[in-house]
């Protein structure tokens, strides 16, 4: 083995073991919808339909202004944990905190600003930007200024450095966005925030592993890049919690239609560019050079 290689994986070994530690200690959450707002909104429901359709909507607005879909991920956590601690007591707080930290996470995570006025505009006249600022500082305040979460996609993207050298570029590729678009239903579901992101990112690479052709990527590499998983992160792949979110990751993606378009779109690109050419391309390589585009990217047609 390479001393670049050894590198590479004592890299990876402690950027998962730190965002593991974060996920149970200071950004870990709760079911505050059973807990913590249960008394305080008599009059109004807050409940996991709610928050899908806020969430739906924080996602509605990244795609409408060409930023990143991960942003939203990001601003799911600091709702959640500004929920969970003491700042929403009816629907206009979880409104305005939603709002809020769609904004922040913006800011933090994306090249591409969005005004204050305009995102005040997004939120259909609820909000002036007086209230955003106010709520900005004190959501920094009750999250002590930790604002950068370890999500399900930063656990894929240091775990797909475990992958076999010799992996394919379309398996790198195929595991990379439906991992993603997994992550993204579980943003919007309430039921999961049980489980913690290395959880939800290993459940999700489960199932995005299951639906590639051993063709593509034989169940030698897979074996292998599980064994690495576990040896260098000390993620257990057949854990209970990974094969319970798995289970319940599954049931709610059985009638998903996205999920089978994204599967039909990614099996297009990769024709396209097939012809021995994604067997031959080094591990590394970059998806635009040969002509594939995500189609989870906010400027795809297929958004």
């Amino acid at each position: 083995m390479s001393c670049s290689t050894l590198v590479n994986h004592d890299d990876v070994t402690d950027i998962v073991r730190n965002m593991l530690r974060q996920e149970v200690t200071t950004y870990r959450r709760i079911d505050y919808l059973a807990t913590e707002l249960r008394c305080v909104t008599d009059n109004e429901v807050i409940d996991g339909c709610w928050r899908q359709r806020i969430i739906e909507w924080m996602y509605g607005v990244v795609d409408h202004c060409n930023l990143r879909r991960e942003s939203v991920a990001v601003a799911t956590y600091f709702l959640d944990l500004s929920a969970s601690r003491g700042l929403v007591r009816c629907r206009r707080d979880f409104q305005l905190v939603a709002m809020t930290s769609l904004m922040l996470s913006i800011k933090l995570n994306d090249s591409t600003s969005v005004k204050l006025d305009s995102m005040v505009k997004l939120g259909r006249g609820l909000f002036n930007e007086a209230d955003v600022i106010a709520m900005e500082t004190e959501m920094l305040h009750v999250l002590d200024w930790h604002v950068h979460p370890p999500t399900p996609v930063c656990f894929m993207r240091q775990l797909l450095r475990l992958l076999p050298p010799e992996t394919s570029a379309i398996a790198r590729y195929m595991i990379m966005e439906v991992t993603r678009f997994i992550s993204e239903v579980s943003t919007c579901i309430y039921k999961f925030i049980k489980y913690s992101s290395s959880s939800m990112s290993m459940a999700a690479m489960k199932i995005s592993m299951e639906r590639i052709d051993t063709a593509i990527f034989p169940r030698e590499q897979s074996d292998r890049f599980l064994q690495s998983v576990s040896s260098f992160t000390g993620i257990d792949y057949y854990g209970e919690a990974v094969a319970r979110a798995a289970d319940e990751l599954r049931a709610s993606l059985e009638n998903n239609v996205n999920l089978q378009d994204l599967m039909t779109t990614i099996d297009a690109q990769c024709h396209r560019v097939s012809g021995g050419l994604m067997q031959k391309l080094p591990a590394d390589v970059e998806m635009h050079e040969i002509g594939l585009h995500s189609p989870r990217d906010v400027s795809s047609s297929t958004i």
